[in-house]
């Protein structure tokens, strides 16, 4: 046979391959959204990489149904002790390019402790033609954090935009997105949340994580949008699996199903036969993970539970029902920090109304029914609680449209 007719009847076998596994391991392509993957391990490299090479192998194929390139973000150990980022991008399509295998090998090679890779299905932005954007990476202007991001799924960008400036005006200046003026949602969420990040510099992460996306939640309105994210500043490893349009939602995995392990992996599917192994994250929830640390699952919204708690003592409000502002009468015991909170009858977060220290007394506010991204609030019944020390107190209020 002709060699130019062997590679290609070779090439061909490869493709249908492919094909017949995707087929096989994977939802339909109109659910896909992207793919994506993590790993952050403590153990030596001899042990992950043969894991890391087949859980990459599986995600070149699932490039099937995400033809738009491919990327994958790793870190060196640089001379000084740091973990230096190296950020490799293809076009075309995973299973297509040869250089894929190639970039694995250099991974295996030279990572230490943690990487993601991401295989795309453009959906906002430029989308054919140019290597996959993920892994995205974003530093901090106000902490020294440093980051490598993946997302799969699709954002309204008028939103994001709007959200960030609203926040700070200035930011998108100081931190600009590395595709403009035809914006990418995935740049532009990555820079949310590092600029909630920069906004809140004595929070932890996860809270900012959390903070970012109730504030990206309360913003989108009635807009459809897929927030899933893997995200690794080289010592921890976070995803999160939130989808807006339930009970649809696009998956994503931890492995494995273990109290504490010298290495974590996340995917947003399994990629290896030990499915058994793998844990599906509820939707809603963010995953933290750290070598030798037991796996954190962190609720983006907390449900308030009414049970037991003290009403209304030394607590008014005025009027009841309103329909453009309440005024918040409270007295304070024992000097403190004091915490106000609104939120809506199912117990989701709704707006925070005050978080100070506070000394003995009476003092007053006002809530002019908005959310914490100062949206007005849908008409129904709501629950203000207030937090000091150990004391909570709940008062429930109906707001009613005009």
């Amino acid at each position: 046979m002709h060699p130019g007719i062997r590679n290609k009847k070779n090439i061909l076998l490869i493709i249908i391959f492919f094909i017949f596994l995707i087929n096989c391991s994977s939802p339909s392509g109109k659910n896909h959204e992207c793919r994506f993957w993590g790993i952050i391990f403590s153990t030596d490299t001899l042990i992950v990489n043969p894991l890391i090479r087949t859980h990459l192998e599986s995600l070149r194929a699932l490039g099937v149904n995400n033809p738009d390139g491919w990327g994958m973000g790793y870190y060196l150990e640089s001379k000084c002790d740091t973990l230096l980022p190296v950020i490799r991008r293809g076009e075309p399509s995973a299973p297509l390019d040869p250089r894929y295998p190639e970039m694995v090998e250099e991974l295996t090679r030279n990572i230490k402790k943690s990487a993601v890779a991401h295989v795309r299905r453009g959906s906002s932005g430029p989308a054919g033609g140019i290597p996959d954007p993920h892994p995205f990476r974003r530093k901090c202007i106000n902490r020294r954090f440093d980051m490598l991001f993946a997302h799969n799924g699709t954002i309204n960008t008028d939103v994001l935009l709007k959200l960030i400036e609203v926040i700070n005006p200035f930011y998108l200046e100081q931190n600009p997105p590395d595709y403009e003026l035809n914006y990418l949602d995935s740049d532009l969420y990555s820079i949310l949340l590092v600029e909630v990040m920069d906004m809140y510099p004595d929070l932890t992460i996860e809270d900012c994580i959390k903070m970012a996306v109730i504030k990206l939640d309360s913003a989108l309105g009635m807009n459809k949008a897929e927030l899933n994210f893997v995200m690794t500043s080289g010592n921890t490893l976070w995803a999160l699996n939130f989808t807006r349009a339930e009970p649809k939602a696009i998956t994503v995995y931890y492995y494995p199903d273990s109290i504490v392990s010298k290495f974590w992996v996340v995917g947003s599917q399994p990629l290896d036969s030990l499915s058994q192994k793998w844990v599906e994250l509820p939707n809603r929830t963010l995953v933290c993970l750290r070598p030798d640390e037991p796996v954190r699952l962190i609720p983006i919204y907390q449900k308030f539970d009414l049970s037991g708690r003290d009403i209304s003592k030394n607590f008014f409000i005025q009027p009841n029902p309103f329909n453009e502002s309440v005024k918040i009468d409270y007295s304070i015991d024992l000097p403190g920090i004091v915490t106000i909170d609104v939120y809506d009858r199912s117990g989701r977060f709704v707006k925070r109304l005050l978080n100070d220290f506070k000394i003995s007394g009476k003092y007053t506010l006002i809530w002019d029914g908005c959310d914490d991204n100062n949206n007005p609030v849908p008409d129904g019944a709501y629950f203000i609680r207030l937090k000091n020390y150990d004391q909570e107190k709940v008062l429930k209020i109906i707001f009613v449209l005009r």
